[in-house]
């Protein structure tokens, strides 16, 4: 596959069947995300997968938490997060995203999303889907406590199956989004 095709052809999937993804294929997506560039190459990304009863213990932690946080703020104050729960309880592979650089540094964090893209890109290039969760930072703590991390919670990314195709969004053209001066 092209990279022009991967780019333009990935797509955020939010459904999933519940085909087993072989383990052999979650290595490659994450040896593509170890392939990224990082800050000062201090290849910050650090990854927890999950599958069985390890997602389930997580997603039940995660779910707990929002309904309490639903009852005290809201509804509409959790935004799509009660989504992205059950989203991460639907998928079959679900992909703690850590930033485990001890700088401190802003750019490490850029580091630990341009694993995520090429993650994003790999597993759609060999027939997967993917979605990348940022809810997560509603329960943040308790998240990483329950996986007695150190390092700090970036994202989730789940991966299946699509069972859906995704919608194709709608872009802004280069003119929007450009400026060029000289």
């Amino acid at each position: 596959m092209e990279v022009d095709e991967a780019i333009r052809g990935r797509r955020s999937i939010r459904a999933y069947t519940s085909r087993i993804v072989p383990m052999e294929m979650i290595r490659d997506i994450i040896e593509a995300g170890t392939w990224a560039p990082s800050a000062k190459n201090g290849q910050q990304w650090r990854f927890t997968v999950l599958t069985g009863q390890a997602k389930k213990n997580l997603t039940d932690i995660f779910r707990s938490k929002l309904e309490t946080l639903s009852s005290i703020r809201g509804v509409q104050w959790m935004g799509s997060s009660l989504n992205s729960c059950a989203i991460m309880e639907q998928a079959p592979v679900l992909i703690m995203v850590w930033n485990a650089g001890d700088k401190g540094w802003e750019s490490e964090g850029h580091s630990v999303a341009a694993a995520i893209q090429n993650m994003l890109l790999k597993a759609y290039s060999i027939g997967l889907g993917s979605l990348w969760i940022a809810d997560i930072y509603y329960a943040q703590a308790a998240l990483t406590k329950h996986l007695n991390k150190s390092w700090k919670l970036m994202a989730a990314v789940t991966i299946g199956w699509p069972a859906s195709v995704g919608k194709v969004p709608t872009k802004k053209t280069i003119d929007e989004v450009s400026e060029f001066l000289s």
